[in-house]
């Protein structure tokens, strides 16, 4: 559903889309879209009273992607190449889990927007995000221990952290340089 906020004669356009979360969530994406998510139960007031309270943000956000040029980074594999090394990776970092007692999950492919790997622990799937064909080893190697991870702890918590950390010791660098990468 579109709907839009007006603030000191600045209109701004949002999709929002209802989804089983927490918190209103909002994101602009590379092209100046504003999108954002929240619980159906929440009421439209109180979600365009949050799109109002961030109209700054976006309007900055919204100026530096404009400043960037649209052109994609060079890939660093071919996208028929990035599932055989997300696999190897899982294998390769899949021994550490076992002992814990994880069974070898499921391992998933597509193009996402906003995530560079998901983990649902229960139904013991990893997905990866297609575009990770455009990242470092590196990084991608840190995305596949990040997701494994969440089979230990299901959040973004500070025992979450502690556990990556034993395992993928510069995981924060490399998730400076995935923010980095910028894909229209």
């Amino acid at each position: 559903m579109i709907r839009s906020v007006v603030q000191e004669q600045k209109v701004i356009e949002y999709e929002l889309q209802y989804k089983k979360v927490k918190n209103i969530n909002l994101r602009i994406r590379p092209d100046g879209t504003v999108h954002v998510s929240a619980h159906r139960l929440v009421p439209l007031s109180v979600i365009d009273g949050f799109v109002l309270s961030k109209v700054p943000l976006i309007i900055k956000a919204q100026k530096e992607y404009a400043n960037k040029p649209a052109m994609l980074p060079e890939p660093f594999f071919r996208e028929d190449e990035i599932r055989d090394v997300i696999c190897k990776l899982c294998e390769k970092v899949y021994p550490y889990y076992e002992k814990k007692g994880i069974a070898y999950p499921r391992i998933k492919f597509r193009k996402m927007v906003s995530r560079w790997g998901s983990c649902h622990a229960i139904k013991g799937v990893l997905t990866f995000n297609v575009n990770l064909m455009y990242a470092p080893l590196s990084c991608i190697e840190y995305v596949v221990w990040h997701e494994f991870t969440h089979f230990l702890q299901q959040n973004h918590s500070k025992k979450f952290y502690e556990e990556l950390e034993k395992v993928y010791p510069h995981w924060k660098q490399c998730r400076n340089r995935l923010k980095e990468i910028q894909l229209r």
